[in-house]
Formats: structure tokens, C-alpha cells, sequence
């Protein structure tokens, strides 16, 4: 019996694949869903942790106000808790050309720390290589090998060199996003890194040093445990702070007190040597009087010797000209020659260039000739060789064969006879087995006889009792029903006396028509308990005949098996002689098979040989055409060079002719260079000696001017000493005060959130699991509702199967196992597949998608099986599915087999809702009412389906919300509410005089729209048991403050004044806080506790922001606002220039750096930008769970009504009517379920917006109504899909057999 539940188990998976597959599907989805986005915020953690140890990203960063030694990296190392300690040299440069200039952040080579990745290229080995960040080199086009020139401030000089080759780009830890910090240098911002050597600095101290903590590898980074080591190594690192602070301090009061020693002792020597040279300076002017003198004289008598040289040059250059023109035409005619000569040499040049190329030509053939002979021979010999081989292996194949076929003969024989044998074995064998076979298949029928004979015998009073019970019954009902047709004819004779109306007998007609249904209902049951009867009592009588007849079975099987064991003994023989038989056969065929390749290396030598003897004729051919050609070529080379030897000879004797010529024109000319020569010695003697007298006459007026100066110069060098001198005495003064300011240093410590976009990541990790607290779970309840309702309706389908098996005698827990076990079946599949591809699948999606902003996670991705959140949700799936089928299968088993074999009574038709607006119930056709009354008459099935619509449209709607809410927040923040365009963060140090350097500036500037001086102070507010980090923001002007900031009504758009009634807190913040309109908060600032009133609760989602007057300011601190700080707005023509007015801004001392709200705004889009991704997978996701949900339902729907649809078949209706008949009822249910799914999804969405909202943030409340319209559409476009597939399965419905009386 347990292996025909076994097999009908399978037969129902089998039979019902769609209903295993939609069950194994929703669990899949659910549990995929639940556990996926669950795991991917833990994975997103160790990914990020991963990348941080695998690049030995420091855990704590120290800087000092006057910087930082040796002797501190040293007491860093020793210091509990740090692994290793390394110093490390920084600065800010400018680089680029001039207007559109980029700020680098360039620092040194680490070894121990801050490992960088190398993108392409290679790190520096050398002075003078850079490594560049990828990104910065990217977009500003640098390359491997290219040069780039760092830019330093005046007053800074911290590099040896300007000039540096990138030899590799790549990323740091230290910058693991886009952001790359701030600057006091350029526009503010800095736009990128540049790590180079150490020994590249020009620093005595090191400007930071970074900490790794030991034992950090052991942690995870963004976890407690990872805070608390940091905490202590902090506290450890603190603990040393105020005794390297005073060394420091120490040494670098002595060295500027030698420095100063040194100035003085400079400045005393400076003087005396200033005193020497005046007096040195004095002597050489009274000499240079005197030369000057003698000078005058020597001027007057060199005049005279220039004119008597100038008239003997001039004969001498007429004599000169005559003779060169008789030259001329000399060279003319040996010009004329010479150019005859040179064709003659072109002519001939070109014939010898061609000759050499046919004797080159002649020789390469001669020599492939002479090759092809010698392969020709070789070829000849290789044939005959070859071909006496194949005749040898020929003899030798043949005399093999001969001696194969005769073994073979032999073998043949001996095997006929054996065959026999074994023949005559097997036949005896076969009779034998199928006489056994035949009793075996007797022994189970009969003892199943014997067993049900028992069986029927135990159940013989049940069923005398059942037959008397049911006999009783239907006495009862024949006698109700004779009361109802006696009260029916008493009602009638009174309404032929006229005592009662027609209409009064209808409550009498209708108990006659219910009495006579529930007669029959009796009979037909005392008839099944009568049959049923017999059956046993026929069945217990042949108990006995079954006994007999099993004991002779067994007989005969004995006898059977010793008569098979004896023929086994004979067939053993006979097989002996078989395998010896075999062992030949084989032999002869191992000999055969290495008879196989020889003959075919035979056939393949004589197919080798045919195309080589053939090859051998064609060459010999070809060998005798080239070799007539190569002779017929030799005996016109011959002859052509002959004809050019000629013609050289020819050549030669000219070139002597014009040679000789042209030597006795070279004499002549040489002879007229000479005389020429000799006339320009003179000239340029003539000429030297008059730019002599020029010179001198200069000298002499430079020399009295000269004179002159130097007798002022010396006034003023004297002057300019005793002025150096005095400044140098105020220069020793000053640095004597300055380093009696100078003040015990400090330190700076800083963790890793205080990197660029550290914290950013962690928090980003926090949302994908505030998301994953919430979505996946009302995710997980749909699809678990949808499978409990699946197998609930799959066993309401088959109670009359369950009432066969009942009544065939099988038990309670046999019946229900094959339901649950299916219900196991395909939810534990189901949660095995959800496991494998959710948590490997949807955290990769995402964490992937954050590696868009975050390369921290492009190499070390991992992705591991969070258990926890598996079982959880696998645990769950198996509770809600089986735990139904239990409920299920336990109502229907408490009921008699009689009642499950029976379908149950249809559900009695009432009046719907629609049905009492009359107007419209008379304007509806058959098919339509029919529809509406079968909606409202299967409520269950009514609410499950809208419930399972609505929840997958309220999913969708939460996905596509959460895409709206935080799309939108950086616009409204930076574009709706604050208004400003930079925040000019001071400088604390800058004197009075450069901070209204900086306002004229602001105040006269063409770009500046306007400007506001304010307080931004970072405090402390209560939060309960924790603490909240608030802006407290103080504008100086309340005019500038309305056109920089609005304060308004989130819910309202009322917007609100800045008064003196109070301060305006952000939304954000009062919600955390619990705060109202009236109360007060409680702000702490060193250490102290203040109260301020709250008059405003304004709008805001980025940060914690609290405005005041600066009345209010005043009251609630007791203490006026100091502006150090400035925001401004720049004109909108300047708008996208605002980077280039910032580097105007930040040239003045009083600026410290600019804070751009262009950038936050970019920051912000592409921190929540990357939820994108998530939030794709949550529309995706549950939009197939829709599908899934609709399949699933529609399936039921149609295959619980197929006897229905059959009758309405049967009735005449087409294919496509019957479609409309169910369809309508799912387009209903359909728009139903939106409806219901839009409220729906408007209430979760808002849950789920507060759930995963950080602290620091808050989205959007809002969903855009082309959202609403986007996830109808989706819904509806599943809807028809869906309907599509029930057409056609509604078209293979078979009116006979859903029509066959299941009675």
C-alpha cells in the first residue's frame, strides 16, 4: 500500500507540474529575496574589509602643529597596540595650465602602509617619478611617460623639484570614491593625488604619520568590535601625546634661538664688509679720473693714418675687375662641357645598373637550376626504393591471411557444436523461469486477497452499523418528508378556502423541495453503506480457497528451482569450452586487426608513389625549359658588356680634357683672390682702426658718464648699507618675538572617518540592511500566503481521492504524508534554490553597482552563505506551507469517506451588492452578472486574489517610491531650500586687516551675487541615551538669509519668517529628537548645557541644521556671534564658473578653502545614485512575483471550474466566450487588486522610507503619480500575459471527461 501512495505521489507532481512549479517558484522568489538583500550588507562590509587589509590601510593618522620627527614615528612603534608606525611628507600643488589650473594632493611613498594599486604602469623607484591618480590623469589626459609640473605657492617650497614623469596611475586606499578633499590652494577642492619618493621632499619633518593597529586583520571593518580597537589605540596614542609635544617643542626653541645667534654674528660681519668695500669703491673712481685724461689724447692723432690708407685701396680694385671678367667667361665654357660630360655618366650608369641586375638574375637561375637537378636525382632514387618496400609487404600480408582463415575454420566448427548445447540449456531454463515467474506473481495476489479478507472481516460490524445507521437516516428524512407534502396539502386546502394567499405556499413548496433532496442524499448513502457491505462480507467468505491455494504455489516453486540449478551445473560445463573457443577467436582477430594497418600502409605507399612519379616527369621538364633560357640569357649579357666598356673608355678620356682647363682657371683666380684678399686686409684694417677712434670717442663719453654714476652709486651704496643693516636688526627683533609666540605644539588624530567617503560606505551598507529588515520581509509573506493557498486549494480539490483512499482502508497519516511530503517537496527545493542564487546573486548585483562609486570592492569581492537569514527564511517557507497542508488535511480527514467522495455542495447564490442598484443590474447581460455573482459568492478565493495582487502592486510601488523619495532629495536641498553657492570656511589665524581685505573684495567683485557673513558652529544635542552632531547656523544679515535659505512646511509649502521667537530646527531633527513647535532643545557646547526655544520646524533633509538670529543667539549662549565664516551667491550669468570665482576668492589669506554646494549635490547624487541598482532589483523582483502570483491563482481558479467551464461548453459557448466568462472575473480582480495595492503601497512605502533613513538624512515622502501609473501598467501587462496562457489552456479542456460524474 505504501508503494502504490509512493508512485501516486510522483503521478501527482507529474500531473500537476505547474502547481509543483508555481509553489517551487514562489518559494524561490520569497526566500532568494529575503535572504539575498538580508546577506548583501554583511557582504558589502567584509568586501570593504577585505580591500583595507589586503591594502594596509592605516587606522589612525597623527599630525602635529609643528609637525612631526623620527623620535615620534619611534615612540608611536612602541607604543601598546600599534603594529607598525610610518612617517610620511604631504603637500598641496597647483599643475595645468594657466586658467584652468587642478589642485594635487601630493604625498610619499609609504612601504608599511596605505598600499597603492597600480592601474597601469609601474610605482617610482626613482627621484623625479610620480605615481597619478587614475581618475585625475584620465580626465586631464596624462599618460605613462608623460612630464607634469607641479606648481607650489611663493612662500612655500616643500618639493626639490617642479618637473616629474608619471610612470604609473592607479588608486590609493586613502580615496576610495570620487571625493578627493579640501585645499587652501586654487578653487578649494582638491582634484586628485600624486604619490612620489620620500628623498623628493624638501622637509626636515615629516607632516603626518600613519598608524596600523595590531591585531586589526583579527576585525571587520564598520563593526564594534573594530571601533573598540580603535578607541583603545587612540586612548594609548593620546597617552604619549603631551610628552613628544614638549620635546618637540624643546628642540625647536633651541634651534631658533642658533638661528637667531647666527643672524647676529651675520649681520656684524655684513657690516664691516660693507665699510671696506665703500672705502675700496672710493680709491678706483679717483683712479679712473686720471685714465680718462690720457685718453683724449690718443683719440686726435689716430684720425690722421685713416685718410692716407683710404686712396691706396682704391687703385688697386680697378686693376682687379678686369681680371675676373676674363675668367668668367672661361668657367661659362667649361660649365658647357661639364654638363655634356654628366649625361654621358647617366646613360652609362643606368645601363650598368641594369646589366648587373640580368647577371644577378642569371646566377640566382643557374643555381635553382642546378638544385632542381640534384632533387630530381634524389627524388628517382627514392621512388625505385619505395617501390620495391610495397612489393616485399605485399608477399608478406597475403601468407598472414592464408594462415587467419584456417584457424578460423577450425574455430567455427567447434562453436556449432557447443551452440547446440547451450540451446537446448536455455529453452529448459526459460520454461523453468516463466513457471516460477507465473507462481511469484500468484503469492501477492494471494496473500493481498487473504489480508483483504481479514481486513473486510474486522470491518464487517463497522459497516453492519454504518448500513443500520444510514437505513435509520433515511426513515427519518422519508418521514420529514411525508410531514412537509402533508403540511404542503393542509396549506393548500386553505388557500381553496381562501384562508391563505399563493404566495403563502411558496415557505411550504420549498421545505417539500429540501425535504426531498436530503431523502435522496440519505438513500444514495444507505445504498453506498450497502455496497459497501457486501463487498466485505463477499470478500471475508473466500479467506480459506486463498490459503490452499497459496501452500500449492510454493510447492511448485520448489520443484522448479532444483531442476534450474541442475541445468546451471550443465550450462557451467559447456561455457568452459566456450571461453577456450573465445580466447581463439580472439587471437585470430588480435592477428587480423594487425593485418589491417599494414595493408593500408601498403594502399597509402602506392597512393604516395603515383603522385611522386608523376611530380618527377613535370620537373624534369620544367629543368630542361630553364635550362635553354639561362643560355639564351648568358649570350645577351655578354654582348651587353662589351657595348659599356666601350662607352666608359669614352667617358674617361673628356673627363681629362676638362680637368685640365679647369686647373688653369683655378691658377688665374686664385692669383685675383689674393689681390683681393690684400685690399680687404686693408679695408678691414681701415675699418678696425676707424671702429678703434669710434670706440674710443664712446669710451671716453661712457667713461666721464661711467664716472659720474659711480660717484652716485657710491652715495647710494652707502646709504642702502646702513639700511640693510637697520633691517637686519629689525629682522632679529621680530623673529626674537615670534618665538617667544610660539606655543607648546599639538596633535592631531584622526581615524578612517575621517577619509573621503569611509564613513559614507559603511553608512550605504546600514541602508541596504535598514532595507533588508523591511522590504524582503512583506516580500517573504506574499509569496508565503500564495503557497499556503495553493496547497490548501489542492486539498479541497482532491477530497474525493482522499475518500477513495479512506475508504480503501489506508490511514490517516498515510493519506495526509503524500500531501505533505509534496508540500515539503517543493519547499524545501524552493528555499535550496532561493538559497543558492540569492545569497551569491543579489549581493553581487549590488555590491557590484556600489563598486560604480567605491573601488574598494572591484578585486576583493566577497560574497559568503549568511546561514542565519537562510534558515530563517527556509525555516519560515516549510512552517506556512506544510503547517496549512496540515490544517488542510486534518479538516478533511475528521470528515467520512462517504461525505469526501461526495464534491461538496455548491456554494447557495445570494444577492450581491451590485444586484440592489437596479439601473445598472438591468443593463448587464447574462455573462456579466454570472461573472459578478461568481466574484462575490467565492469570497475566500475573491480575497486571496486581490491580497495576492494588491501585495505584489504594493511592492512594486514601495520600489518604484524609494526611486522617487531619494532621487529627488539633493535637488530639493541645494536648489529649493538653500540657495548659496560655496561657504567660505576662514581662516582663524587671519588678522583683522586681510578678513575686510576679503569682504571689499566680496562687496566689489562683478561675479559676486551677494554675500552673507555667518556663525557655523558644529555642537552636541540630546538625544536620549544619544547624541546628535547639529549645525547651528547664525547669518549676520536676515535680508541676505531669506534669498540663501527658506524655511518651510514640508506638508503645507507654508513658508516661515527667521525671528527672534526661537530658533528653526529641521524636520529631521525634531523627529529624532521628539520635539514640537514650543519645546525647547537642549544644545551642549564646552561642556556645557543650553536651552533654546523652538519657533520653527522647517524642511530639510541633508544633516542637522539649527537657525538663529543672532538675538536669539546671544540670549541662548549669553555670548555675541562671531562670523567667521561666509556664504555666497554668484551672479547667474557666472553660475557655471563658480570653481573659476572661487580661485579668486582663495587667493586672499583670510580664505582658508571654499565648500562648493555644486559638489555636495554631485556627492550626494552619486552616494544615493548607487541604490539605483538595489532599488531595480526590488521593482524586478517583485514585479516576477506578481507574474508568479497571478499565474498561480488564474491556474487554480480554472482548474477548480473546469466542470463548470465544461458545462458552459456543452451549452453551446465558443472557445473565446468561455475565455470572457473567466477573464472578465480576472480583469475585476485585477483592477481590484491595484486599487487596493496603491493604499497599500502608499502606507508601506512610508514605513519603509522612516525604517531605512540614516540618522544624517531624510528622504522624500512623496510618490510621483506617473509611479502609480507605471506599476499599473506592469500589473496589467502581467495580467493579460497570464490571461493569454489561461485561453489556451481553457481550450484543451475536455467537456467528457470533466463532465463524468465523479459520484
Amino acid at each position: 500500500m505504501k508503494k502504490a501512495l509512493h508512485k501516486d505521489f510522483w503521478m501527482e507532481i507529474k500531473k500537476n507540474k505547474a502547481r509543483f512549479i508555481s509553489i517551487f517558484c514562489i518559494v524561490t522568489l520569497g526566500v532568494a529575496f529575503f535572504s539575498g538583500i538580508q546577506a548583501a550588507s554583511p557582504d558589502m562590509r567584509l568586501s570593504g574589509d577585505a580591500y583595507y587589509t589586503q591594502t594596509k590601510l592605516m587606522d589612525l593618522k597623527v599630525m602635529g602643529t609643528l609637525g612631526l620627527t623620527d623620535g615620534d614615528v619611534q615612540a608611536l612603534k612602541n607604543t601598546e597596540g600599534v603594529e607598525t608606525a610610518e612617517g610620511s611628507y604631504s603637500t598641496d600643488v597647483l599643475c595645468g595650465e594657466e586658467g584652468s589650473l587642478k589642485v594635487l594632493h601630493v604625498e610619499s611613498m609609504t612601504e608599511e602602509t596605505n598600499q597603492l594599486t597600480v592601474t597601469e604602469g609601474r610605482l617610482p623607484e626613482k627621484s623625479g617619478e610620480c605615481f597619478l591618480d587614475d581618475a585625475f590623469a584620465q580626465n586631464q589626459g596624462y599618460e605613462v611617460g608623460s612630464r607634469i609640473v607641479f606648481q607650489e605657492p611663493e612662500d612655500q617650497n616643500n618639493l626639490k623639484s617642479e618637473t616629474f614623469t608619471v610612470v604609473g596611475t592607479g588608486k590609493s586606499p586613502l580615496y576610495i570614491s570620487f571625493n578627493r578633499g579640501n585645499s587652501t590652494l586654487g578653487s578649494g577642492e582638491v582634484n586628485g593625488f600624486a604619490y612620489i619618493l620620500p628623498g623628493d621632499f624638501d622637509q626636515e619633518v615629516y607632516t603626518q604619520i600613519y598608524i596600523r593597529a595590531h591585531g586589526v586583520e583579527k576585525t571587520t571593518s564598520y563593526t564594534d568590535a573594530y571601533d573598540n580597537l580603535i578607541a583603545r589605540l587612540r586612548k594609548n596614542v593620546e597617552g604619549i601625546q603631551k610628552e613628544r609635544c614638549e620635546i618637540r617643542y624643546n628642540d625647536v626653541m633651541t634651534e631658533a634661538e642658533e638661528e637667531i645667534a647666527d643672524a647676529e654674528k651675520e649681520l656684524e660681519d655684513g657690516r664691516k664688509e660693507a665699510e671696506k668695500e665703500l672705502a675700496d669703491a672710493r680709491q678706483e673712481l679717483e683712479d679712473g679720473e686720471k685714465e680718462l685724461e690720457d685718453g683724449r689724447q690718443e683719440y686726435e692723432d689716430g684720425k690722421q693714418e685713416l685718410a692716407d690708407a683710404r686712396q691706396e685701396l682704391e687703385d688697386g680694385r680697378q686693376e682687379i675687375a678686369s681680371a675676373r671678367q676674363t675668367i668668367s667667361s672661361g668657367w661659362n665654357e667649361i660649365a658647357s662641357a661639364r654638363a655634356q660630360m654628366n649625361d654621358g655618366k647617366a646613360q652609362l650608369e643606368a645601363a650598368e645598373n641594369t646589366l648587373v641586375a640580368k647577371w644577378q638574375e642569371y646566377y640566382s637561375g643557374k643555381e635553382k637550376l642546378d638544385d632542381g637537378k640534384a632533387q630530381l636525382a634524389q627524388a628517382k632514387k627514392e621512388l625505385e626504393e619505395g617501390k620495391a618496400q610495397i612489393e616485399n609487404a605485399k608477399k608478406e600480408l597475403e601468407s598472414g591471411r592464408a594462415q587467419i582463415e584456417e584457424g578460423r575454420a577450425e574455430l567455427d566448427a567447434r562453436q556449432q557444436e557447443l551452440d547446440a548445447g547451450v540451446a537446448a540449456i536455455q529453452s529448459a531454463q526459460q520454461e523453468i523461469t516463466q513457471q516460477t515467474a507465473q507462481l511469484q506473481e500468484q503469492i501477492p495476489q494471494i496473500e493481498a486477497g487473504i489480508v483483504q479478507a481479514d481486513e473486510a472481516q474486522a470491518q464487517l460490524p463497522g459497516l453492519q452499523q454504518a448500513l443500520t445507521d444510514a437505513q435509520a437516516v433515511t426513515g427519518e428524512k422519508q418521514a420529514a418528508l411525508t410531514d412537509a407534502q402533508a403540511a404542503l396539502e393542509t396549506a393548500k386546502a386553505q388557500v381553496e378556502a381562501g384562508e391563505l394567499t399563493e404566495e403563502d405556499l411558496a415557505p411550504y413548496e420549498e421545505a417539500v423541495s429540501a425535504a426531498s433532496g436530503e431523502l435522496a442524499s440519505a438513500q444514495s448513502a444507505e445504498a453506498d453503506a450497502q455496497s459497501a457491505f457486501d463487498a466485505a462480507s463477499q470478500t471475508a467468505g473466500s479467506k480459506a480457497g486463498l490459503e490452499s491455494s497459496l501452500a500449492s504455489v510454493r510447492d511448485g516453486i520448489a520443484q522448479a528451482e532444483a531442476k534450474k540449478e541442475e541445468l546451471e551445473q550443465n550450462l557451467v560445463q559447456i561455457q568452459q569450452g566456450q571461453t577456450a573457443i573465445d580466447e581463439g577467436r580472439k587471437s585470430l582477430e588480435e592477428q587480423e586487426v594487425l593485418l589491417a594497418p599494414a595493408q593500408q600502409e601498403i594502399a597509402a605507399q602506392e597512393e604516395k608513389l603515383a603522385p611522386a612519379q608523376q611530380e618527377i616527369a613535370e620537373n624534369e621538364k620544367t629543368i630542361q625549359a630553364s635550362e635553354k633560357e639561362l643560355e639564351e640569357g648568358l649570350q645577351l649579357l655578354q654582348q651587353g658588356q662589351a657595348e659599356i666598356d666601350a662607352r666608359r673608355q669614352q667617358l674617361a678620356s673628356g673627363e681629362a680634357q676638362i680637368q685640365a682647363n679647369e686647373q688653369r682657371l683655378v691658377s688665374g683666380e686664385a692669383q685675383i683672390q689674393a689681390n683681393e684678399q690684400k685690399i680687404a686686409d686693408g679695408e678691414a684694417e681701415i675699418a678696425a682702426n676707424e671702429q678703434k677712434l669710434a670706440d674710443a670717442e664712446k669710451e671716453l663719453e661712457d667713461g666721464e658718464k661711467e664716472l659720474e654714476d659711480g660717484w652716485k652709486e657710491y652715495r647710494d651704496g652707502e646709504k642702502e648699507a646702513e639700511e640693510e643693516i637697520a633691517d637686519g636688526e629689525k629682522e632679529i627683533a621680530d623673529a626674537r618675538e615670534d618665538l617667544n609666540e610660539i606655543e607648546v605644539p599639538e596633535w592631531i588624530i584622526t581615524d578612517r572617518t575621517d577619509l573621503p567617503e569611509y564613513s559614507d560606505y559603511g553608512d550605504n551598507a546600514d541602508r541596504i540592511k535598514s532595507i533588508g529588515e523591511v522590504f524582503p520581509v512583506i516580500f517573504f509573506l506574499v509569496a508565503a500566503l500564495i503557497s499556503l493557498t495553493t496547497m490548501t486549494r489542492m486539498v479541497e480539490e482532491q477530497r474525493t481521492q482522499i475518500g477513495t483512499l479512506k475508504a480503501l482502508g489506508y490511514g490517516k497519516y498515510a493519506i495526509a504524508s503524500k500531501y505533505l511530503n509534496y508540500a515539503f517537496l517543493a519547499t524545501v527545493g524552493g528555499s535550496a534554490a532561493g538559497i543558492l542564487i540569492g545569497e551569491k546573486l543579489l549581493p553581487y548585483i549590488i555590491i557590484k553597482a556600489y563598486g560604480i562609486m567605491y573601488h574598494n570592492v572591484e578585486g576583493t569581492l566577497r560574497i559568503h552563505y549568511e546561514w542565519k537569514y537562510a534558515m530563517t527564511a527556509s525555516v519560515a517557507a516549510v512552517v506556512c506551507t506544510v503547517g496549512a497542508t496540515v490544517f488542510s488535511c486534518y479538516r478533511a480527514l475528521a470528515e467520512t469517506p462517504a461525505s469526501l467522495m461526495r464534491p461538496p455542495a455548491p456554494k447557495e447564490g445570494k444577492r450581491v451588492l451590485v444586484e440592489r442598484i437596479t439601473i445598472l443590474w438591468k443593463h448587464l447581460n447574462f455573462t456579466w452578472k454570472s461573472s459578478l455573482r461568481n466574484l462575490f459568492r467565492y469570497k475566500k478565493r475573491l480575497f486571496m486574489t486581490i491580497f495576492g495582487i494588491a501585495g505584489s502592486m504594493a511592492l512594486m510601488l514601495v520600489g518604484f517610491g524609494l526611486q522617487d523619495s531619494i532621487s529627488d532629495i539633493a535637488r530639493k536641498q541645494y536648489e529649493e531650500l538653500q540657495h548659496y553657492d560655496g561657504t567660505i570656511i576662514s581662516d582663524e589665524d587671519a588678522t583683522a586687516a586681510e578678513r575686510e581685505e576679503l569682504t571689499a573684495y566680496l562687496q566689489s567683485s562683478p561675479e559676486i551675487q551677494r554675500f552673507t557673513e555667518v556663525q557655523l558652529t558644529k555642537l552636541t544635542a540630546q538625544s536620549g541615551n544619544s547624541n546628535i552632531s547639529v549645525y547651528v547656523y547664525v547669518p549676520e544679515n536676515l535680508e541676505n538669509f531669506r534669498q540663501d535659505v527658506t524655511l518651510r512646511n514640508r506638508v503645507t509649502g507654508e513658508q516661515y519668517e527667521l525671528t527672534d521667537e526661537g530658533a528653526a530646527i529641521s524636520e529631521k531633527t525634531a523627529t529624532l529628537m521628539g520635539i514640537q513647535v514650543g519645546d525647547e532643545i537642549t544644545l551642549e557646547k564646552d561642556n556645557r548645557e543650553y536651552r533654546a526655544k523652538v519657533a520653527v520646524i522647517t524642511e530639510n533633509y541633508m544633516g542637522h541644521y539649527i537657525y538663529m538670529t543672532p538675538a536669539v543667539y546671544e540670549q541662548t549662549f549669553g555670548e555675541k556671534p562671531e562670523y567667521e565664516d561666509i556664504v555666497f551667491s554668484v551672479k547667474e550669468e557666472y553660475k557655471d564658473q563658480a570653481e573659476r570665482v572661487g580661485e579668486k576668492i582663495i587667493e586672499y589669506p583670510a580664505a582658508l578653502s571654499i565648500s562648493y554646494t555644486t559638489s555636495t549635490a554631485d556627492q550626494v547624487d552619486r552616494m544615493l545614485g548607487t541604490l539605483d541598482i538595489v532599488i531595480v532589483v526590488l521593482i524586478v523582483s517583485a514585479g516576477m512575483l506578481a507574474f508568479v502570483v497571478l499565474y498561480n491563482l488564474n491556474n487554480i481558479n480554472i482548474t477548480e471550474r473546469q466542470r463548470e467551464l465544461a458545462t458552459l461548453k456543452v451549452l453551446g459557448f465558443y472557445d473565446l466566450e468561455v475565455s470572457e466568462y473567466v477573464l472578465r472575473e480576472n480583469i475585476l480582480l485585477t483592477i481590484g487588486g491595484i486599487l487596493c495595492g496603491a493604499g497599500l503601497g502608499v502606507l508601506l512605502h512610508r514605513y519603509v522610507i522612516v525604517t531605512v533613513e540614516v540618522d544624517a538624512v531624510m528622504f522624500g515622502r512623496e510618490i510621483r503619480p506617473v509611479s502609480f501609473l507605471y506599476c499599473a501598467a506592469i500589473t496589467g501587462i502581467f495580467s493579460v500575459i497570464v490571461n493569454i496562457f489561461m485561453h489556451r489552456k481553457m481550450k484543451k479542456i475536455n467537456m467528457v471527461e470533466s463532465l463524468k460524474s465523479v459520484e
